[in-house]
């Protein structure tokens, strides 16, 4: 069997076990029964332009939505055609979306079902509805009823008929962080196409396979197409390509081909061009003063210990944002703390930080949070059982508090940041109470509140850490628990990637301290360590965030709005240039990080550790004494 006869089988095989999954998927879809209950006051119903729902079919909706404790319920027509059936089913895993926190809110399209406060909450105003304006609609209320979302058949529901192209927007806007899932199905039909002449008898099997795969989907399940919908399935499956086809006309390619652009979300957009401008703007401000002025004067002796011996660690930039400055970090030669010197000052933080967890940068940041659970559950199950309340330190967009009460679902969790996006996690819900400012300063309102204070690669973003354990101190009830996760400066990945090391974050990271350091200042105020661990805390991803920091310098984005790019054609070309010359070494930056992984998680080779801390409780100790 040559290697085209291979490529056809293993197609077919693929078809085969796709429209397994896909039916699975679908079959899974509850089907909502009548109800002669009236509409629930609390609920209002978005549909797309077309879309008409009946007095009925509203109520049973409604009664649907109260017997389940839904908030958002997507409305699934209960038949289809091929082309909805199949972009349904691969859009959502309705085994696992209610329960996932963090899967992106997808569904049919056509018409949904909302509670009123969630709807105000999530400051959506929605008019004249498209499909395009459900797919961002039900983004935002995914996130804003992670566990109470999900989607019914409703009897009756018909969906609205649509084109190739319409269809394509589709796709584009529900994948716009994933562009490859829109090109799967052309590169099945390109790989057939290959193999049609060494292996007839498999593209052949293939192609039934594919053509028969909407009826084999919904085989048994409460979703239907047509029988005649179904002998046009691969000529309306593929419509997009044949309007493509027809817009590269001369006649029409200017006016048309427009709208089969496809291209990933730019990383820093603002809402409108009015605002990207003005950001622009500021920053042009910011950069003609020049970045010198956003540093300190440097020290002479380490802010941890006093020592004066000092050795350059490294000196870098910044590889994330590409926003200009170098920066040196040093090492201490008596206590072995590093920190960034000259460091930042509070306008230098501010600019380094503007447009990256927040503002500009917040939709990007939401992608790379909300990728999957990473340590979050780990870390939940880090402390004793069961705490009362909680308080995530450096809380971000409140990812942790949302997938945590997963582990602790009775735990209050509240969440404490300095950017916007905290406020955010409040208005969503993923934190009881959001506090905006410095822990510090707000450590006094909070004395003695807490079971738990968690900082997870917190510390390491402060200028005087002590002081953040201060307020931990405070923070907590007699007895109540720490938990800190930081960067370990004594990794081996610091020695072999230098300043790409992901744990350098320049230079946003000002202060690196080793595990002993931070277990000598938390004794000395009165906690008691209960674990100190490396091994499984390691954080993948060194060796592809260092090619990333490599591809970053080289082929900088001309789109940054704190780059003045006179050229950006040319600007375009370097990126590409960089990319082309740097791709090969993506496998090997992929390999490099799973093979290193065992030799990394054993002793303390970890790229970072996590400290489990119990504030002593001196009543505790004097009963006893007595």
């Amino acid at each position: 069997m040559n290697r085209r006869t291979w490529i056809s089988a293993a197609v077919a095989a693929g078809v085969g076990l796709n429209t397994a999954r896909l039916r699975r998927r679908l079959s899974a879809l509850p089907v909502i029964g009548p109800s002669d209950e009236p509409v629930h006051h609390a609920h209002v119903f978005l549909t797309v332009g077309g879309v008409r729902l009946d007095e009925a079919q509203r109520r049973a909706a409604s009664a649907h939505a109260r017997r389940h404790g839904l908030d958002v319920l997507d409305l699934v027509p209960e038949q289809l055609t091929p082309d909805r059936l199949l972009d349904l089913a691969r859009l959502v895993d309705t085994t696992s979306y209610q329960a996932n926190r963090l899967t992106p809110g997808r569904g049919a399209y056509q018409a949904l079902l909302v509670d009123r406060e969630i709807l105000a909450r999530s400051a959506l105003d929605p008019k004249d509805l498209g499909e395009t304006d459900l797919v961002a609609i039900t983004a935002v209320l995914k996130r804003h009823a992670p566990t109470t979302t999900a989607l019914a058949v409703l009897p009756g529901l018909r969906a609205l008929p649509r084109t190739g192209a319409e269809r394509f927007a589709v796709q584009r806007a529900a994948y716009a962080w994933q562009p490859p899932s829109l090109v799967a199905p052309a590169v099945r039909d390109a790989l057939l196409a290959t193999g049609a002449r060494a292996a007839p008898g498999w593209t052949l099997a293939a192609a039934a396979l594919s053509w028969l795969q909407p009826a084999a989907v919904a085989a048994g399940g409460p979703v239907r197409i047509d029988r005649a919908d179904l002998l046009a399935a691969p000529l309306v499956r593929r419509r997009g390509a044949a309007e493509l086809v027809a817009d590269l006309a001369p006649t029409r390619a200017t006016e048309r081909l427009g709208r089969w652009r496809v291209s990933l979300p730019p990383a820093y957009a603002a809402d409108d061009e009015a605002g990207l401008e003005a950001a622009r703007a500021a920053y042009r401000a910011d950069l003609a003063a020049g970045v010198e002025r956003f540093l300190e004067e440097p020290r002479t002796t380490c802010p941890w210990c006093g020592g004066p011996r000092l050795r350059r660690m490294t000196v870098g930039v910044d590889t994330m944002q590409v926003k200009p400055g170098r920066f040196r970090y040093d090492r201490c030669a008596d206590c072995r703390h590093v920190f960034q010197n000259p460091r930042l000052t509070p306008e230098g933080l501010d600019f380094y930080y503007r447009d990256f967890y927040g503002g500009l940068g917040r939709d990007s940041m939401e992608q790379v949070l909300g990728f999957g659970p990473g340590s979050h559950p780990a870390r939940a199950r880090s402390v004793p059982p069961t705490p009362r309340t909680w308080l995530d330190v450096g809380a971000g967009h409140g990812h942790f508090c949302l997938l945590a009460r997963d582990v602790w679902p009775s735990t209050v969790f509240d969440g404490l940041d300095l950017g916007d996006g905290i406020e955010e996690a409040g208005r969503r819900g993923w934190v009881e109470n959001a506090y905006l400012g410095q822990f510090p300063d707000l450590a006094p309102s909070l004395a003695g509140r807490y079971d738990v204070v968690s900082m997870f690669h917190y510390l390491e973003h402060t200028g005087d850490p002590r002081a953040e354990l201060d307020a931990a101190a405070l923070a907590l009830r007699p007895g109540g628990h720490l938990l800190i996760e930081v960067p370990n400066p004594d990794s081996v990945t610091f020695r072999a990637y230098g300043p790409l090391a992901s744990g350098m974050l320049i230079p946003q990271h000002l202060n690196l301290l080793p595990a002993d350091n931070l277990v000598d200042a938390l004794t000395a105020r009165g906690f008691v360590i209960e674990h100190v661990e490396f091994g499984q805390v390691h954080i993948s991803g060194d060796a592809p965030l260092a090619w990333w920091g490599v591809f970053q310098l080289l082929g900088p984005s001309p789109d940054l709005p704190w780059r003045d790019v006179r050229r950006p054609l040319l600007g375009y070309a370097r990126r590409a240039a960089a990319f082309a010359a740097l791709a090969p070494l993506m496998p090997v930056a992929a390999v490099a990080e799973a093979a290193s992984r065992p030799f990394l998680t054993r002793g303390n080779r970890a790229n970072a550790y996590r400290i489990l801390a119990r504030l002593a409780d001196p009543g505790a100790a004097t009963s006893a004494i007595g």
